[in-house]
């Protein structure tokens, strides 16, 4: 079990509990800023270890954002899936999916299974060296399982306040900025650790990416510089002082230096977008001058959501199209989720963005969007049963055969029928009389 509980079956997998839909939030303090910072790497569909300390808050912190259905947790025990228990805890999950033997974990670990890793840090050197097994000269703890994991994985974010024993800071939930109000006796961030638990040098020749989070800067180590890059800095922290005077290297400040995401410091949801951000989902092939739009993901739950969807994606294809004009579109609706009753504001949202910026566009969804309701809204206006019906009856023989049918469909309703689909509506031939009723059956089906 763990070090607190001698038994509990919601941690040994037997039951299943609820709390997972109700996770309590963490204090808005520097350990859940960390986390939180550190969540921006979370992709959906990943296979993610978290370490012991700072790095078992990315889990609060996924859960408090909706995120843990989309991710798989792990942690050394053997334990994958769920939401991992904290403190002295540490070990077990609630509603993990699987559980298994400590060595086949690390042999799954060791085998490149992981896609990302959080782990923590007592030491980082210039180079991006990090120690995390020796507490003092004369102190010897030991590395456990991160040695293994950290050369295993490609994908690595070191956790760490930036000073320790006596830190305290002030985080202003409402304006989302953080203030140093006493720094710690210990600085993180050393001209040489105790000793070498991982290796910043070998991490760039090995071809990882590797980031280091704190409550007021982020940095990374890349082949670019010998030494860690700034690229972070929090907002209401002063350079100088909070950051360069309390480390004992000078680090390479990115030219593109950045300012923290302010939702990180505030009250309430981040709202984190796990699946990027929507100008991240629009990819740009300029060579046939086609746009593709990815929206996985997605829910739209408001009007003021719609609203925003439309006057962002405007705002997007807008530098595209003002240069060579209207663009050919790919969008991808699997995974996308429209709330019910907002289909037809949607709908007239997204015709001015359709007017003004595509030429052609081409949509492909799954189940688990509404396709029949919105195909309906694009592509059917009102219309009248008797004169599509003699539009579609190329011979004029009062009836519409199969072919017909299937030719009728496409062009005026946009409408590609299977064989399959095509031989359930109409097995011999459709007459004005049943043609309402073989339209209705065929939206239905998409």
């Amino acid at each position: 079990m763990s070090f607190i509980s001698k038994y509990n079956p919601v941690l040994t997998g037997e039951v299943k509990s609820p709390c997972c839909d109700n996770i309590p939030k963490l204090s808005l303090n520097e350990r859940k800023v960390i986390a939180r910072r550190a969540s921006f790497a979370l992709k959906p569909g990943k296979v993610v270890n978290l370490g012991i300390g700072l790095p078992e808050g990315v889990a609060q912190v996924a859960g408090e954002e909706g995120s843990l259905p989309y991710i798989t947790l792990t942690t050394e025990p053997g334990v994958f899936g769920g939401l991992p228990a904290s403190g002295h805890e540490f070990g077990p999950a609630t509603n993990a999916d699987a559980i298994v033997e400590m060595n086949a974990q690390f042999d799954f670990y060791d085998g490149g299974g992981l896609d990302q890793c959080f782990l923590g840090a007592a030491q980082i050197s210039p180079e991006g060296d990090v120690n995390v097994s020796r507490m003092s000269e004369a102190k010897l703890t030991g590395p456990g399982g991160f040695i293994d994991i950290s050369q295993a994985t490609r994908n690595i974010s070191f956790l760490c306040t930036f000073t320790t024993k006596g830190l305290a800071v002030n985080i202003d939930g409402k304006q989302g900025k953080i203030s140093i109000q006493k720094e710690g006796s210990v600085k993180k961030f050393v001209k040489k650790v105790f000793e070498r638990t991982f290796s910043g040098e070998e991490a760039v020749r090995r071809g990882q990416k590797v980031f280091y989070v704190t409550e007021r800067a982020v940095f990374r180590r890349t082949s670019k510089h010998e030494v860690l890059e700034l690229i972070e800095i929090a907002p209401g922290v002063d350079l100088q002082k909070d950051i360069f005077d309390q480390m004992e290297f000078e680090p390479f400040v990115s030219p593109d230096l950045k300012v923290m995401d302010r939702r990180i410091f505030l009250d309430g949801k981040m709202n984190l977008e796990l699946f990027g951000s929507l100008e991240e989902r629009v990819k740009y092939r300029e060579e046939d001058h086609t746009v593709f739009i990815d929206l996985f993901g997605i829910s739209l739950l408001s009007e003021q959501d719609v609203t925003w969807f439309a006057d962002s994606l405007d705002e997007i294809l807008t530098p595209i199209t003002f240069q060579r004009g209207p663009v050919d579109v790919v969008v991808n609706y699997d995974g996308y989720d429209l709330k019910t009753g907002l289909e037809e504001k949607y709908m007239k949202a997204l015709e001015k963005v359709e007017a003004k910026h595509y030429r052609n566009v081409k949509r492909y969804s799954g189940k688990a969007f509404r396709a029949a309701k919105l195909n309906t809204l694009a592509k059917i206006k009102p219309w009248n049963a008797a004169s599509v019906f003699k539009e579609m009856d190329e011979d004029g023989d009062g009836y519409l055969f199969p072919e017909e049918l299937r030719r009728g469909i496409r062009k005026h309703f946009g409408i590609k029928l299977k064989p399959n689909e095509l031989q359930s509506l109409c097995e011999s031939h459709v007459t004005v009389h049943n043609f309402t009723d073989i339209v209705g059956k065929c939206l239905r089906m998409r």
